[in-house]
Order: C-alpha cells, then structure tokens, then sequence
C-alpha cells in the first residue's frame, strides 16, 4: 500500500487525497495550494529524523518519560514553523497514512484554542518500547560504568551505546516505512545565494547579541524552518566543491560502487551541471565563484538570476547522485528565471537522480517545458521497450522514466485532480500549456477582426 496523505479544508485545500509515487508533479495557478501539499508531505515524512534525534536526546538527559506528550509537543511547533498559526482553519485536519497501518493527524482542538497532533495506538506502543530500551541499556551500562574503569571497559560500552542506536534508527525508519535521506529546496534560493558573499545576520531562530549587530551594513533577515535547513545543507556541501577534492570524492565512490556504470551516471550529472550552469561553481578560500573557462570567472553574487537561483539544485543533486544515496527530494519550481533549453535539462539532472535507489521526488511547477520534458523521458521508456538502441541515440537510457512511478496532478478549486493519461503513459497534452490555448484564441479573434 502506498503512503497516503489526506488534507481536508486547510489553506487553499478543501479536499485532496494523494497516494505517493516516486516522482509526483504539481501544477496549478499561484494560491492553489502546491506548497501546501508538498510541505506537508515533506512534514510528515520528515517526523521521522524528528524522533531518532528525540530519541538520542531522552538517553543522553537520561529522560524516558513512556508519554509521547512531549515529542508531540515538538512536533506541533515545528508544523507552525513551517506554515505559521493555522487556528484560523477551524475545520482542519491533515491525514498521512505511512503505507505501514501507522497514522498521523493533525486538528486543531474542539475549543480551536490548539493544535493537536494525535498519533495512532500503534504508533504509541512503538514509541514506549524504544523508550523502555533505552532505559534498560542505561541502566545496565550505568552499573557497568560503575564497577569498571578501564578504557577497554569504556570502549565496549560505547560500543553497546552505538550498536543501540544502529538498531534504534532502524526500528524508527520501519516505522515510518522509508529510510531515504530528506531534502527541500525551496522557491527564492537566488535570495541566499546572492547574500552568500556579504555581510548578513540572517535570523534562525536564536537571539543576537548586541556586538553582532555591530554595523549598519548588517541587515536582519528572517528565514522560514525549511529555508533554514536549506542554507545549513548549503553550508554543509560548499567544502566539497573545490576541485582537488570534488575530484577525489568522486573517484572514492566510483571505486566502492558496486553498479557498472556508476562513472558513467556521474560524468552524465556532471555534463547537466554545467550545462545548465553555463560554466562550472567552485568553492575557494570562503567565496563562491562560477568559472566559464578561458580563466573567465565571476562571484557567484554577480552572475545571472537563473545561474543563482539554480545553482544549488544541481550541485546537491549532484552530491546525492555522487554519494548514491537514497533520497526524497521537494523542489519547488525548479524553473525559476531559467531559459526553456536549462528547464528540460534540469528535467533530465532529476531524472537521473530520480532512477538511482529508487529515489522519490516531488515538483511544484507553472512551467509547460518542465511538463512537455517529462512527457518526453516517459514515452522514452514506452518506446525503449521494442527500441532500445534507437531510443538511446536520442535520449540516454538512464534518464528514462517508467510511466507506473509517476503522478501528475493539477490543483484548482481547493481539489486535485490527475492529469496522467493512462493509456498512453504520458501527462495529458490538454493542460500542458492551457495558457498558450488562449493567447492563441485571442490572437485568432483579433486576426479575424483584421480580416
């Protein structure tokens, strides 16, 4: 059984139910709740690394209260950090299904003075067991600790401790039935891009002291929870990025992949990075440059807006395909200030991640190429099965979409409706540029008056 998310009159949304394949796009017109839907997708999923790290926080406070009144706690505050007070939705309530018989709600309560998140009995017990684990094995290594110790007693029980948690972050990630690694970017990147080479406060959360805000040049900016995460990624991945080392990784993987044709999905990444990017990023001595060759280059501030708004969706998807990892991935509009030629080629970068460990992404999007370059790796796969090596000569097998992984739908009204075309595969011709339909009509109602 898929994993399921159901929301029911919440923001924009009146009624949507959406069963998660591994690739689902979402269009529609600004306000139609596209955000909405992906955020809470990316919110439910994401209460999973929320408990192994409440988890690893109970056993080093030596706090194992069985409630699960305090993680819900938690939980309830990140939601309002990611869509702010929603007590003005009275009749909310937001369902995921995990695929396992596990639920989650989200409501607000029956007075509207909270919001309440109400996880199911199963879910409850899961969570007493894991609590009762790590109380026994603090206990026990508590007593160990006290009649031995030697460093080699030490190290046994920091073994114990790391072994506990192994098994511990598995049990949480059946739980949740998924062990994929979670990212979101989100819309406005070239915002945190171009503020990346000067001098900003940005906000994230924490007060500032006074001798931060030392100079009028500092500005204050506050960051939503999902663009914070975004930037941390960033900060974490940017020491990657100069060649000695990019180089180095690459080839470390390459030889621990056990896949064939691991250099060949990586090169391929490669050639769309900087295809797209028109040059290639590098990270040197705390500042971000593109290079274009010809020892031509420019700080990344001053290059294009669509070279800064895209530049970190393709170099951390070119990280996740490097490391071949397993991932669920959120991009909203992936299209931002880019030409038509570089929408469909960060169609296919995403296609290349979304094929690598059965992968899961999903897309918000107005742009009819990033739809029409879907259709065409989808009826890729259609043709490839009767001709292959012709179909290669035009498309590259690894960016080939299998119809049965993916979803389209489109939001309007506060419903969602699909948009796929069963029969043939393909994401219907009809809504891939209704907006075309009518500036043709227009054109042809006043060619006629002409005539």
């Amino acid at each position: 059984m898929p994993q399921q998310l159901t929301i029911h009159r919440f923001s924009p949304i009146a009624d949507v139910q959406i069963d998660l394949k591994d690739l689902l796009i979402f269009i529609g017109s600004q306000a139609s709740g596209k955000s909405t839907v992906s955020k809470a997708i990316f919110f439910f999923k994401s209460l999973r690394d929320d408990l192994t790290s409440y988890l690893y926080q109970c056993y080093i406070q030596h706090q194992f209260e069985e409630q699960i009144t305090n993680f819900a706690k938690l939980s309830k505050q990140k939601f309002i950090k990611i869509y702010g007070s929603v007590l003005q939705f009275p009749e909310m309530e937001l369902t995921y299904n995990y695929g396992n018989g596990i639920e989650v709600i989200i409501r607000n309560s029956p007075d509207q003075r909270f919001t309440d998140i109400i996880f199911d009995d199963q879910f409850k017990q899961k969570f007493r067991e894991l609590i009762t684990r790590l109380r026994q094995l603090h206990d026990e290594l508590q007593q160990k600790s006290l009649e031995f110790s030697s460093s080699r007693k030490i190290s046994a029980i920091k073994a114990q401790e790391a072994a506990l948690f192994e098994t511990i972050t598995d049990e949480v990630n059946r739980l949740f039935n998924d062990e994929r690694d979670l990212l979101f970017l989100p819309a406005g990147r070239s915002l945190i891009t171009t503020l990346s080479q000067q001098r900003y406060n940005i906000d994230m959360g924490d007060e500032f002291t006074s001798s931060e805000l030392d100079s009028e040049a500092d500005s204050l900016i506050k960051l939503d929870y999902l663009m914070q995460n975004f930037i941390n990624r960033i900060d974490n991945a940017k020491s990657l990025f100069n060649q000695i080392s990019l180089d180095s990784f690459i080839k470390n993987k390459v030889s621990q992949s056990r896949k064939p044709d691991t250099e060949q999905v990586i090169r391929l990444a490669q050639n769309l990075v900087n295809s797209i990017l028109k040059g290639s990023y590098r990270y040197q001595k705390g500042t971000e440059w593109i290079d274009f060759g010809n020892d031509k280059s420019t700080l990344i501030n001053f290059a294009s807006s669509g070279q800064q708004e895209v530049v970190w969706i393709v170099l951390l998807i070119l990280l996740l395909i490097i490391e071949q990892r397993q991932v669920f991935l959120v991009v909203e509009e992936p299209e931002a200030h880019l030409f038509p030629v570089a929408q469909k080629q960060i169609i296919d970068l995403i296609a290349l991640l979304a094929n690598q460990n059965e992968n899961q992404v999903i897309l918000t999007t107005h742009s009819p190429y990033i739809l029409s370059s879907f259709n065409n790796l989808l009826y890729a796969y259609n043709l490839g099965a009767d001709k292959s090596e012709k179909v290669e000569q035009v498309v590259d097998r690894h960016l080939w979409l299998d119809p049965h992984r993916l979803d389209a739908y489109i939001l309007e009204e506060g419903a969602a409706r699909s948009i796929i075309d069963s029969e043939m595969g393909l994401i219907e011709s009809a809504e891939i540029d209704k907006a075309s339909d009518i500036i043709i009509d227009t054109f042809n109602q006043l060619f006629e008056l002409d005539d």
